[in-house]
């Protein structure tokens, strides 16, 4: 095989292959304008495949406004007749019974337009602000002119009636110039194309005749209506950068072929001189163009992304596009199609969440999935509440049991987080929380046994009995337990309120166990000497530190000197220390007053009034 043909074949190869490398979840035909999903492993909606084929776009940003769309390119003016390639024999009318111009070849009747709209407008859209169709109507500006004009080969038929009409060798060449009226219609289903279809009316000028120099004569000339008919497809290349005044919307680029039909009606014949003998002749053309415009509009919307999310069942988002949506579209023309696509989302919304609660729940994530059956009963109504309830209370009894194993395991502060989690929505949970709480707390109490914290054990068994009196035989057995190591370090115990609560444990522990033996009672006796003995030397102690705090004042006072006018300021500190508060003012003759206040030990105040830092003034209240 040639080399050079072999290398042509590798890199076609390679490049289908990159282009297929996205084709995985989606196959395309027309090479790639349109597309449709492979994946078979979703489950859409009801009704998506007519969605997809009857109303793909219908909350899409409206085109609102088209500035300019050019096309060019070639046609052909005719009709048939008997040859087959001959325009009608009526296509020309003349003032007399002469013989009639066929308009020549093919080539004679084929020619090249130029064919501009300009500020086309959707107006629905500009005066109701709704858009049922992007329909744009503007301004059509449309040149055409023949490239090989046929020659007139009946010129000495019309001389012999009219010598005028014989000019010489001359050339039947409409050029034509038309201004008119737009109107577009867009009918989009993909993304990337649109089918545009298109009909202009206007006025016509034309200028029909040229010389054997190929030059246009300025007369005769011709005026009539016009219309025209286009369909094609358009392809979207593009968006340009944002205008200013384009509120933030992006132009959009598109070209396109359409093939063209159009008629034009020269009744109106200019002919002073006398010419020609036509008095009117029809022209219609049939052409293809190439196109290329500038729109702005004609997005996706929130609204559309929202029904995707609505037919692949998530509903929940659904509903949050389908709120932004009315909210940033309030005049949009389907907006009743998405206020009942809202209210769907919220009659679908709690089997969404029950799905997805099962699904997690086969996963053995309980947390999420009892947060689901919670939103899902929320948002229910009575036909599936129930349903949902009867979920919640299975789940309910499952995490109960396991709450009691993790409490027999001696995990009761676990069995309290997990019922915390379910009380809201089980009130057999709620009800199991004090009991969990009473046992966690006799299980700290255990704890704190086995390290020696005697009385803080005992505090922990008092709160567990108090919140579950259920306990009472436990919490016994604990305490006795508690008593038997106090009984067994009583000659050890030297705290007063240990030995309180060792001598309370075992008057407990004997009449829960009808005595204590004979050992322990001589024990429970020997504690109670001990305490009263500590009692009376406590007592005795706090007698003794009184009578010193006396004797040490009576000391104090007989060497103190007493308190009398004329002292000075350090010999008051000295006797009495700092006051509690000094008030310090100036006199009228600039000497300095101050107020020196000291608390009294019966209650009230004493007030040391000085004078340039002598006192001159002693004074108590009550």
């Amino acid at each position: 095989m040639h080399p050079r043909f072999t290398l042509y074949i590798i890199i076609f190869v390679s490049f289908c292959r990159l282009n297929a490398g996205e084709a995985d979840s989606s196959k395309s035909y027309l090479w790639g304008l349109i597309q449709f999903s492979s994946d078979t492993e979703i489950e859409y909606e009801p009704g998506y495949w007519k969605d997809q084929i009857l109303y793909r776009r219908e909350f899409h940003d409206p085109i609102k406004f088209l500035p300019a769309e050019v096309r060019y390119g070639v046609f052909f003016y005719g009709g048939g007749g008997a040859d087959g390639d001959k325009i009608k024999s009526d296509w020309m009318r003349y003032e007399v019974d002469v013989s009639g111009f066929d308009g020549g070849n093919i080539i004679a009747r084929t020619g090249h337009q130029l064919d501009i709209d300009f500020l086309k407008t959707n107006l629905f859209y500009a005066l109701i602000r709704a858009s049922w169709l992007d329909m744009q109507t503007g301004l059509n500006f449309r040149y055409s002119n023949l490239l090989i004009p046929g020659e007139i080969d009946r010129i000495e038929t019309w001389g012999s009636v009219n010598p005028d009409w014989d000019p010489g060798k001359s050339y039947f060449a409409p050029r034509i110039l038309n201004l008119g009226v737009s109107h577009t219609t867009m009918l989009q289903w993909f993304e990337s194309w649109y089918i545009d279809i298109r009909y202009t009316w206007g006025y016509a000028y034309s200028q029909f005749y040229k010389d054997s120099k190929k030059e246009f004569l300025s007369t005769p000339s011709a005026f009539g209506p016009s219309m025209s008919f286009s369909v094609g497809p358009r392809f979207i290349i593009g968006s340009g950068k944002k205008s200013d005044n384009s509120k933030g919307k992006q132009n959009r680029f598109s070209f396109g072929v359409d093939l063209r039909y159009a008629y034009t009606k020269f009744n109106d014949i200019n002919d002073p001189d006398d010419i020609t003998p036509i008095k009117q002749f029809h022209l219609q053309d049939f052409g293809i163009h190439f196109t290329f415009s500038i729109f702005y509009g004609g997005r996706l919307t929130i609204g559309d992304q929202g029904k995707s999310y609505y037919y692949r069942k998530d509903f929940i988002t659904a509903h949050e596009h389908f709120e932004t949506f009315l909210k940033d579209y309030p005049n949009h023309s389907n907006r009743k199609r998405a206020e009942d696509f809202l209210v769907l989302c919220k009659e679908k919304i709690p089997i969404q969440l029950y799905e997805e609660g099962l699904a997690f729940e086969k996963k053995g994530m309980f947390a999420k999935s009892i947060s689901r059956y919670l939103d899902a009963y929320k948002k229910a109504d009575s036909d599936i509440r129930q349903l949902i309830q009867d979920k919640l209370d299975h789940i309910a009894i499952i995490e109960i049991e396991k709450a009691d194993l993790l409490s027999a395991q001696g995990r009761a502060d676990e069995a309290v987080a997990m019922m915390e989690k379910i009380k809201h929505f089980s009130a057999a949970a709620k009800t199991k929380i004090p009991l969990y709480k009473a046992r966690h707390l006799l299980q700290q109490g255990e704890k704190a046994l086995s390290y020696g914290f005697y009385s803080k054990s005992l505090l922990l068994l008092d709160d567990a009995l108090q919140k579950d009196n259920q306990l009472e035989f436990e919490v016994n057995t604990l305490r006795y337990q508690v008593a038997t190591h106090l009984v067994e370090m009583a000659n050890k115990v030297t705290d007063h309120s240990e030995l309180r609560s060792a001598i309370q444990m075992l008057v407990d522990a004997s009449e829960m166990t009808g005595g204590l033996g004979e050992k322990n009672e001589k024990i429970l006796k020997e504690l109670l000497k001990k305490f009263n003995a500590d009692q009376d030397r406590e007592m005795t102690g706090r007698i003794d530190q009184r009578m010193d705090v006396v004797r040490q004042r009576a000391i104090i006072k007989e060497s103190t000197p007493p308190l009398t006018v004329g002292m000075t300021v350090p010999d008051i500190q000295s006797l009495l220390g700092y006051p509690k508060d000094i008030i310090e003012q100036k006199d009228q003759d600039g000497s300095s007053i101050q107020l020196w206040i000291y608390p009294l030990e019966d209650g009230g105040e004493m007030y040391l009034s000085f004078k340039d830092y002598i006192l001159f003034k002693i004074e108590k209240d009550a």
